[in-house]
This record gives structure tokens, sequence and C-alpha cells, in this order.
């Protein structure tokens, strides 16, 4: 009888101890990545980020996106790619955008901004080439098979520049609007814009993170500089859907005057094709 109370218990805890261990080794977990746009991390192969404000991006090959702005494409249609090249808790990527102002510049000459751009200004094809160098530093590295994984807290520095080719007749003035004149500072003498970043994202609590940013702009280091901060707190639904909202702050100093703007800023953002991770279990099964 004891035998049998014996083999039952045994059996008992078996059964018990697999049916625990099952749904923890096949449990997909959302994971709330803190990553943005500006870091150094490439979207996965295959995946479709697609943002109203932000980059929209699409992971083409293991180490290389695709990405556009696509809320001011009608106007100023652009391209661009970043490829990782190197690094896990430290990665290095280059970014290399291609955009077309002409289109924007002429809508705006034909839309009343004639404080901007007379309707008797000649405007050329304009091509710009943005290129960056982006270094992103994870501040908290985890085991790829931790048990419970929480976003990385990420430091991420840029340094690029901007120039530009034209052709045809050229003739309108600087645009000196405050989110603008650094921008098109490029379009104008051959002149080239210089720029530098930081970025910090993390998380704040559960599905809540954070992202704040700096960005100076100096044009041909002629005197004229602009510095730029963005700071955002992200909340996601699951894995594949987040709303974010914060502020956005301009200041431009260039020969004429001075400005200073701070605006709210609202994004939505959709990730197609994502893959949620496999947690795995105790034992890595």
């Amino acid at each position: 009888m004891r035998k049998l109370i014996c083999l039952s218990v045994i059996c008992f805890c078996c059964v018990f101890v697999s049916k625990a261990q099952s749904p923890v080794s096949g449990k997909r977990v959302d994971y709330y990545s803190a990553w943005t746009d500006r870091g150094a991390k490439v979207v996965p192969m295959g995946e479709i980020h697609l943002s109203a404000l932000a980059k929209s991006r699409y992971g083409n090959y293991p180490k290389t996106e695709l990405n556009s702005e696509l809320l001011i494409f009608p106007l100023v249609p652009n391209i661009g790619f970043k490829h990782q090249w190197l690094g896990k808790n430290t990665i290095l990527s280059s970014q290399h955008t291609l955009y077309y102002p002409t289109l924007g510049i002429k809508w705006a000459k034909n839309s009343g901004f004639k404080d901007q751009i007379p309707k008797n200004a000649d405007v050329p094809h304009i091509f710009t080439f943005r290129n960056e160098l982006i270094l992103s530093r994870i501040l908290n590295p985890q085991p790829e098979d931790c048990f419970i994984r929480i976003p990385d807290l990420v430091l991420t520095a840029r340094v690029g520049f901007d120039f530009s080719l034209k052709a045809g007749d050229d003739n309108f003035p600087k645009l000196d609007y405050y989110f603008l004149y650094q921008r098109s500072g490029s379009y104008y003498d051959d002149q080239k814009v210089y720029f530098a970043g930081l970025e910090l994202v993390g998380n704040v609590y559960r599905n809540f993170n954070f992202s704040i940013s700096a960005d100076y702009y100096n044009i041909d280091f002629g005197g004229e500089y602009a510095i730029e901060s963005q700071g955002k707190i992200h909340w996601h639904r699951d894995s594949r859907f987040s709303v974010s909202a914060g502020y956005k702050t301009y200041y431009l100093n260039n020969d004429t005057k001075t400005q200073l703007f701070l605006m709210p800023v609202v994004d939505l953002v959709f990730k197609l094709n994502h893959r949620t991770k496999l947690q795995r279990g105790l034992f890595k099964k």
C-alpha cells in the first residue's frame, strides 16, 4: 500500500512539473523595445515600422534597413538606408539619406509664403545628401536567454553633415523659419551643414518607455547655429503598437535674428511582421 501511495505521489509530481514548465518554455512574451529610429540598431529583417512623425523603416537585409520620412514625402521625397557595421552591446552604424526638396519649395512659392519665397524666385533642382555615423551603447546589457527581459537603456551619439547639388536657375532667398534654416543651409553657396547629437532611451515603468535627445547644427562653421531638443514618453499597447507624446524645442541663431520655439509632439508607431521573442524556460527548452 505504501509503495502504491509513493508511486502515485511521484506520478503526480512528474505531471505537475511537466505542466508547469511547458507554458513557460513555449511562451512568447511582448518585449517593449526602447530603441528609436535614431539609434544604431536596424529593424529586423522583414519587419516594417510605420511612424507618423519619425522615420518609417523596413528591414530588407539582416543588417540593413530602408527608411523614409513619410509625413514630408509628398513635398520632400526622400529615401535613406542604414547599415549596422558591428557590435552587440556597442553598435556602430551609418545612415545615408537623399532628399529632393524642390517640390516643397515650389509649393511654398505658389501658396502665399511671400515672406519666405517671392513668386518671381527661380527654384533649381536640389538634391540634398545627408551622411551620418551613429554609435549606440547599451548601458544595461543582459544575457540573450535572460528569463525576464527588460527594455535596453541606450545612449546614442551621432555626427554627420549635409551637402547639396543643384541644377538650373537659382535666385531664391534663404528660408529662415526656425525648423527650416538649419535644414536648408546647404542649398546656398555650396555650404555644408554639420551636426552632432545625443539620445538617451530606456524604460520608465512596465510598458512605458522614455526618450530624450539634443542636436546641434552648425552652418559651414560661419557662426550660425541651431539647437534642437526633444523628449517623449512612449506607451506600448503591445509590442506592435505604441503612442508617444512629448515636446520639441528649437533655438536658431543666424545673422539676422534669434528664434526660440516650443511645441508639443505626438506620434504613432505600427510594427508589421513583428515577431515576439520566444522566452526560454528554466532549462533553456
